[in-house]
């Protein structure tokens, strides 16, 4: 019969369709690892990860090569937050999100290790170093850093042993005069960040003349401080020195009058720990300023002080602020803003 007639070459040429059409459908599959990322849940304001958590666990997946570059792009793990406490955890990877039904995805990785940790929000002092030496009989009477301090915030872990922030050393070498110098803000730890965006720190650098005067004078660059201050509230001051005007019969060098003279304000503030406020209220206030003289400058007489009033402004120290309560509650409550509705002028700063 003729269906007989060549038969080895229909057999064949079905053996060849055939597998051509196997090599075809392999040719469409796809097994490979990708890089599945991990989705964090959203911590409550008072703790944070630390440690840097893996961004990504690894997988096999398998199934159409279409399908399988597709669907890889929007496949996520997902962990539960019921799972995670205060300290060291290791979490199940229980879920995949985004896999189609036609996928096979078999996780390389079956645990996650993450760390959670208390964030802290404290104030850290900065401190700057001098070297070299001022020029001939000049002197370097004082400094100023504004802002003197900074609110920073990160894992209890990098906040306990934290400080102090220590600026570049600043040169004095051929000064004669006073100068000012910015600073950009120094890397911080790991993990922790600035509360406010300050970027720069201005340092005041005071020189004067190490020769000694008689008669009408004035000095700058004396240090003005709070006399008294509530451990639970920071004060800021419109002005870090002030200037005197004296009158002196006998010799006097400018760096004794600087040394010997104690400016100070009554920054006398206070804060109520069962409202969580300023008391009398929290509105910049203007203060006098008071200089006390030491023994050795007991013979001259201050004619001046500029300014002779500070603009004193409170404010509560992070450790101490309560944590924000619902807005419909805080409606509720009396607004001291309006308590001294007769606040005087901000006094003109001195030179």
């Amino acid at each position: 019969m003729k269906i007989f007639d060549h038969w080895k070459a229909k057999v064949g040429s079905v053996l060849l369709a055939t597998l051509f059409y196997i090599n075809l459908q392999n040719s469409k599959m796809l097994i490979k690892t990708i890089q599945i990322p991990i989705e964090y849940p959203k911590l409550s304001s008072n703790l944070l990860y630390s440690k840097i958590p893996d961004k990504t666990i690894p997988a096999r997946v398998e199934g159409i090569r279409d399908v399988v570059n597709y669907h890889s792009q929007f496949m996520k793990v997902v962990i539960d937050p019921n799972e995670l406490v205060l300290g060291e955890n290791e979490v199940q990877v229980r879920k995949i999100s985004g896999i189609p039904n036609s996928l096979k995805v078999t996780r390389l990785v079956d645990k996650i290790n993450v760390t959670v940790e208390n964030k802290i929000t404290k104030t850290i002092s900065f401190d700057v170093s001098f070297e070299d030496d001022t020029s001939g009989n000049f002197i370097k009477a004082s400094h100023f850093i504004r802002p003197s301090r900074i609110q920073v915030t990160g894992p209890q872990s990098a906040m306990e042993k934290f400080n102090k922030i220590s600026l570049p050393s600043i040169s004095l070498k051929d000064k004669k005069e006073s100068f000012t110098r910015n600073i950009r803000l120094p890397d911080l730890p790991k993990g922790v960040l600035p509360v406010n965006k300050v970027k720069d720190i201005e340092v005041r650098v005071n020189i004067i003349s190490g020769s000694s005067g008689v008669g009408e004078q004035i000095v700058t660059g004396i240090p003005v401080r709070c006399s008294v201050l509530d451990d639970a509230l920071e004060a800021e001051l419109s002005v870090d020195e002030i200037s005197l005007k004296f009158f002196t019969q006998t010799p006097l060098k400018s760096i004794d009058v600087i040394r010997g003279i104690n400016a100070t304000i009554p920054c006398n503030y206070s804060f109520d720990k069962l409202t969580g406020k300023i008391i009398p209220n929290s509105q910049p206030v203007l203060s006098k300023v008071r200089v006390l003289k030491s023994p050795q400058l007991k013979n001259i007489e201050i004619l001046n002080i500029i300014p002779e009033k500070v603009t004193i402004t409170y404010k509560i120290r992070s450790e101490f602020v309560r944590k924000k309560d619902n807005p419909k509650d805080r409606s509720k409550e009396p607004d001291d803003t309006n308590e001294n509705t007769n606040d005087p002028e901000p006094p003109e700063e001195g030179p």
